[in-house]
């Protein structure tokens, strides 16, 4: 089951000092599938983990209580699978305090395409991260290596991209899910 998603209206246009925002280099709204395996620090799939996945929807906006989030539980060798779209980049206020720290860091006001992704289990310390997509122009100054994702074109016209995720052992009672 894919999200739902709206098709935007219009994009906001970039802040005079930035690159024109481009649908032709960003495309928004192509179907993604992300699978992947939660393990231990000893390799071992871990079962029934929660990976919760949240986007921007095709302009850009997170809604709380909208289909832009999933969850789904990793089966008995630790594996998931999130079917959604690949999210919008989106551009942060370029004025206030917001585009004063923008300037004087020499920064961009748009952010890269990313997924949120929160991974939980019983007695294992929550992971919360975010997830980048390599060919997005925007991440120059936001993804770590590690968090980038390359999805490749799959069967129908759906990307797919995978990624693993180490969860460790927490050391503090009530940690976890």
């Amino acid at each position: 089951m894919f999200f739902s998603t709206s098709v935007p209206t219009r994009l906001r246009s970039p802040a005079p000092h930035t690159t024109a925002f481009s649908p032709a280099r960003h495309p928004v709204g192509s179907p993604l599938v992300l699978t992947g395996r939660i393990h231990d620090d000893t390799g071992r799939g871990v079962r029934g983990v929660s990976v919760q996945v949240r986007r921007s929807d095709n302009g850009g906006t997170v809604r709380a209580g909208t289909s832009t989030v999933v969850t789904v539980t990793t089966d008995d060798d630790g594996c998931f699978t999130i079917a959604t779209i690949t999210p919008a980049p989106y551009q942060i206020p370029a004025d206030g305090p917001t585009g004063w720290f923008i300037a004087n860091e020499g920064w961009n006001p748009w952010r890269p395409a990313h997924l949120h992704v929160t991974v939980k289990a019983p007695r294992m310390r929550t992971l919360t991260t975010r997830l980048y997509f390599r060919r997005d122009a925007w991440i120059r100054h936001d993804a770590p290596a590690k968090a980038i994702l390359d999805p490749r074109p799959g069967v129908g016209g759906i990307d797919r991209a995978t990624i693993d995720f180490t969860l460790e052992r927490s050391t503090s009672p009530g940690s976890g899910a």
